[in-house]
C-alpha cells in the first residue's frame, strides 16, 4: 500500500501579517536603502532579510505591545522559512506574550509545534485560535491538515467541511477532504471532493491522480484514464507512475507496469519493493 499522499495545508502559519500602525514605530527605524517596517511585512521578501528587518522592527525602543506582536510574528515566519523550527517556536512564544489575543500567532505556533512533534500541544493552539476566530481559514486547515495524518479523517473531516461550507471554491480543502474521505473508505464521496477540486482547476496533477487512486476499485478505466492525465500535466512527478503502475499490476498487465515502475525509479523513486522490481528487470 502506498502511504498517504500529502496533505495540502495553506502555507499555514507562513503568511505575513500586515502591521496594524506605522505610526507607533520611529523613523530612526529607517534605512538608508529601505525601510525595515516595510521589508518586515513584505511576503516577498527574501527570509533572511526578513529576519534582519523585523528583528530590526521588534527592538524598536517605544515599539508598542501589538506592533511587536506583529513584527514577531513575521520574524517567526522567516525563521520558519530558513528551518530555524526551534527559534521560531521562540519568537512565538514571546508574541503570544506581547498580544495574546493576536490570533495567528497560535495557528503559527499550532504548525511549528507539529513540526517539532508537540502534537497535543499543536492541536491545543489550533484550538485556540479557532475559538478566538472561528472563520479563520489557516487554523482549521492547519487543524485538519494535522488530524488527517494523525490518523484521524472523522476530526479532519470537521474542519474540511467547515471550510468549503464558508469558502465552496477552496480547491486546497476540496482536495484534502478527499483524502479524508479516502481514508475512511468512502471512495464515492473522495470522488465527488476530487471532481470539485478539477472543476475549480482542470490542470490540478493531484486531484487527477487521486481521484483516479480513489475509483481504482470500482472503475478501472477511468481510474486509468485519469493517472494518465495526472502524468501529462505533471510527466516528471514519479508518484502518478507508481499509482499507474500498481493499477496496470492488479489488471495483469505486467509490461505496461513494469514501464511505469522504471520510469518512476529514474524520477528518484524510493521504496523497497521498487528497488527490487527495478532490480529483477536489469537482470540484478
Amino acid at each position: 500500500m502506498l502511504p498517504l499522499p500529502p496533505v495540502r495545508a495553506y502555507l499555514s502559519g507562513m503568511r505575513r501579517i500586515v502591521l496594524a500602525t506605522l505610526v507607533a514605530i520611529p523613523r530612526l527605524v529607517l534605512a538608508q536603502d529601505g525601510s525595515d517596517v516595510a521589508t518586515c511585512q513584505n511576503p516577498a521578501a527574501a527570509p533572511d532579510r526578513v529576519v534582519r528587518a523585523c528583528t530590526a522592527v521588534a527592538d524598536t525602543r517605544g515599539i508598542g505591545p501589538r506592533e511587536e506582536a506583529r513584527a514577531l510574528l513575521n520574524l517567526a515566519a522567516a525563521h520558519v522559512e530558513l528551518g530555524n523550527v526551534t527559534l521560531a517556536r521562540a519568537t512565538l512564544d514571546r508574541a503570544a506574550l506581547r498580544d495574546p489575543r493576536l490570533a495567528p500567532i497560535y495557528t503559527e505556533r499550532g504548525y511549528v509545534r507539529a513540526r517539532l512533534g508537540d502534537i497535543d500541544g499543536a492541536f491545543a493552539d489550533y484550538d485556540r485560535a479557532i475559538a478566538m476566530d472561528p472563520r479563520g481559514a489557516d487554523a482549521r486547515m492547519g487543524r485538519g491538515t494535522l488530524a488527517l495524518r494523525q490518523g484521524d479523517p472523522a476530526r479532519a473531516l470537521e474542519d474540511f467541511d467547515a471550510l468549503v461550507r464558508h469558502n465552496p471554491r477552496d480547491a486546497d480543502a476540496w482536495f484534502n477532504r478527499g483524502l479524508a474521505e479516502a481514508a475512511r473508505g468512502r471512495m464515492a464521496e473522495a470522488v465527488r471532493s476530487f471532481s470539485t477540486v478539477l472543476t475549480l482547476a482542470p490542470e490540478d496533477a493531484g486531484a487527477w491522480l487521486e481521484r483516479g487512486r480513489a475509483q481504482a476499485g470500482t472503475a478501472t478505466g477511468p481510474a486509468l484514464a485519469d493517472m494518465t492525465r495526472a502524468i501529462e500535466i505533471a510527466p516528471e512527478w514519479p508518484d502518478a507512475f507508481v499509482a499507474r503502475g500498481q493499477l496496470h499490476d492488479a489488471a495483469g498487465r505486467r509490461e505496461a507496469a513494469d514501464r511505469d515502475f522504471l520510469r518512476a525509479f529514474e524520477l528518484g523513486y524510493q521504496a523497497g519493493w521498487l528497488t527490487e522490481r527495478v532490480a529483477a528487470l536489469r537482470g540484478g
